[in-house]
């Protein structure tokens, strides 16, 4: 079922990226804004031997979009989206092992107040419920168009929550849990995924994974790393 592994990434991925080439603002900054999101894009140093890297392929928030808006709860998520994609960012590339995957987007906001705002809009006790509900039905629907699933599909559930205490950065939220696939055949796949939303001063960084199996020795280093270059960065200017 690596098909659906690949799914759930591609929309996962859409909270934080729009369609854009890996590392290329999407919206029109100063050139200092631009430097300030690269420095804070993963890179291959970033993670053990055994994580292969290769470019980001585009990605569309249409249907996510169009998903969200039949959800009430899905308000501030909206919110969320459209503030992000409205500044200055920079994409990672793909960074996979086996049937884990990681990816980040940098966007840097006009002041920290801005960007402050942004990351309060994503802690909002509306966005878990509204992201299960969004992600399980867009998961189901790409599921049905796929040939090898598409008859076979019996359940899609995902459950999210907030977690806490989670310090990163001048201030983060994380939300981690898990998306449950099964087949009339039997079959079934638990997969892992994850949103972190690290804010740096006036910059907010957003990474996204998915895996089959336990990533955090690789994940929250490589994190550490991306946070702790964007900290430099945003000191030295």
């Amino acid at each position: 079922m690596r098909r659906v592994v690949v799914v759930v990434l591609v929309i996962v991925a859409a909270v934080f990226a729009t369609a854009a080439a890996a590392t290329t603002t999407t919206t029109a900054g100063t050139s200092t804004d631009e430097q300030l999101a690269r420095t804070g894009v993963l890179q291959p140093t970033d993670f053990p031997s055994g994580w292969q890297h290769t470019p980001r392929g585009p990605t569309s928030d249409k249907e996510l979009d169009a998903q969200a808006v039949k959800i009430p709860s899905c308000k501030p998520f909206r919110t969320f989206s459209a503030t992000n994609r409205r500044q200055p960012r920079a994409q990672s590339e793909n960074f996979d092992q086996g049937q884990s995957n990681v990816t980040n987007t940098v966007s840097v906001f006009p002041s920290t107040d801005r960007a402050v705002a942004a990351l309060a809009t994503f802690r909002d006790a509306r966005i878990p419920g509204c992201l299960e509900r969004l992600f399980t039905a867009v998961f189901r629907k790409q599921l049905e168009k796929k040939p090898s699933t598409a008859k076979q599909l019996k359940s899609v559930t995902t459950t999210l929550g907030r977690e806490e205490g989670i310090r990163l950065g001048d201030d983060a939220v994380v939300y981690q849990g898990t998306l449950d696939v099964g087949l009339k055949n039997g079959t079934k796949q638990t997969i892992g995924l994850g949103l972190v939303a690290v804010r740096v001063g006036p910059a907010l960084a957003g990474y996204s994974y998915t895996s089959d199996k336990d990533i955090s020795a690789s994940l929250q280093p490589a994190i550490v790393a991306s946070v702790t270059r964007l900290q430099r960065a945003t000191t030295a200017t």
